[in-house]
């Protein structure tokens, strides 16, 4: 969304302050005015203002991980003014008047604007340059491989072999991406026990309901999230040797307003408001279901979140980039984290309740009293926002012993 000059998305801010340099003018008695003279000097260094001030502010932007505090924006206008003077007078002017009053002041511009232009891309090639070397940390975690990221439209008939470790799995990983994320960890420690993964990207775990997004995605969508669930209750039908079923999700979307939940009713599909109490039924369908199938059950809530790009920032911390504010040694705070998922948390408690089922969280061995780690021992616990990466993943399966807590605690 386009920001205005007062670094709002509301339109209305940056109207106002239009309106009212109109009134100024027009209510000024002479063009000796202050607020004309003012007015029309930027107007003068417009064009400069235009070049320097998106550079300057993306900069500050990237120095914070979160939205910058207003005292760095209005320092960042302040230098674009100052600047796009400095280039209205020594560049912009004698260009336009055709003439140059020294050949050393005119080498010295054209010199800095080399520096200056050559500047910015040579940023954004160093950090190519570097995000090699951090691509192994940061990239997308499928878990046993991309072929266990189902698709729309392709709903699984049985498990593929390259979606299970063993040819008898006794562990089922159930749900979206962060379902996916744990898989490595759990592979690595499960034994011979053998796990199997059934995942789609974005896809719900619930039994007759979908979260689809407003903006993303189409009805369609949840349709297939729907008959996924189904597929793989089907599948579990079927495979008798498995006995454990690990259910995981951020179960952030149906609290969330750019969601709406579809629900299936004698066949038909239905669209409708989210709501907890929507969500937790479907999940509560699911572990009954699972259970009427002689099998355990258990949840994993999703890893501690913040509003920023964890896997960003510490990728940004190993190279030593400038970062500012209080996210900079890249750790979630509790209360922000308990703040910004506070719905999902109530969500969880529910399903607790009312499914009779236990929900296995990181916070424990993450977080203390105040804030949550994002690295161990110098590894990326997290990829992005929210995902644990595969290192994060087999770090804490390791560490937490998670395969056997899994199986301890389902039911």
């Amino acid at each position: 969304m386009p920001i205005g000059p007062s670094g709002s998305q509301n339109p209305i801010v940056d109207a106002a302050l239009v309106c009212l340099a109109t009134v100024i003018l027009l209510l000024s008695p002479s063009r000796d005015n202050v607020a004309v003279r003012s007015m029309a000097r930027i107007g003068d260094i417009s064009y400069s203002l235009y070049l320097v001030h998106w550079p300057v502010l993306v900069y500050v932007r990237a120095a914070w991980l979160e939205e910058p505090p207003a005292l760095a924006i209005y320092a960042a206008v302040a230098f674009s003014v100052v600047a796009s003077s400095v280039l209205h007078r020594f560049v912009e002017r004698p260009f336009r008047q055709g003439f140059v009053a020294s050949r050393g002041r005119m080498a010295s511009g054209l010199v800095a604007a080399t520096v200056l232009l050559g500047f910015a891309p040579s940023v954004d090639i160093g950090a190519a340059e570097s995000r090699v070397g951090f691509s192994e940390s940061r990239r997308i975690n499928y878990g046993l491989g991309s072929a266990c990221d189902f698709t729309s439209g392709s709903p699984p008939q049985e498990i593929p072999e390259a979606c299970q470790t063993t040819d008898r799995p006794e562990l089922l990983v159930w749900g979206d991406s962060f379902a996916m994320a744990l898989v490595p960890g759990l592979a690595k420690t499960v034994g011979e026990a053998g796990l199997a993964q059934l995942t789609m990207s974005a896809c719900f775990p619930a039994i007759g309901v979908a979260a689809v997004s407003k903006r993303a995605a189409s009805p369609s969508f949840g349709e297939d999230c729907i008959r996924f669930n189904d597929s793989v209750l089907g599948i579990l039908k079927n495979r008798p040797e498995i006995r454990t079923v690990v259910i995981s999700s951020p179960f952030d979307a149906p609290d969330s307003k750019d969601f709406m939940l579809l629900k299936r009713r004698d066949g038909t599909f239905t669209e409708v408001e989210t709501s907890v109490d929507g969500a937790v039924e479907g999940i509560k369908s699911l572990v009954e279901a699972v259970r009427a199938l002689g099998r355990r059950v258990v949840v994993v809530a999703p890893p501690p979140v913040a509003g920023f790009d964890i896997g960003d920032c510490l990728e940004r911390k190993v190279r030593g980039s400038l970062m500012l504010g209080r996210h900079s040694d890249c750790k979630i705070y509790v209360i922000d984290y308990r703040r910004m998922r506070s719905r999902t948390l109530e969500l969880l408690n529910q399903v607790a309740v009312k499914a009779d089922v236990e929900v296995v969280s990181y916070h424990d061995f993450l977080c203390d009293d105040t804030k949550c780690r994002t690295e161990i021992d110098g590894k990326f616990l997290y990829r992005d926002s929210g995902h644990l990466s595969y290192e994060g993943s087999e770090i804490i399966a390791r560490k937490t012993g998670l395969a056997e807590r899994l199986i301890r605690a389902a039911r």
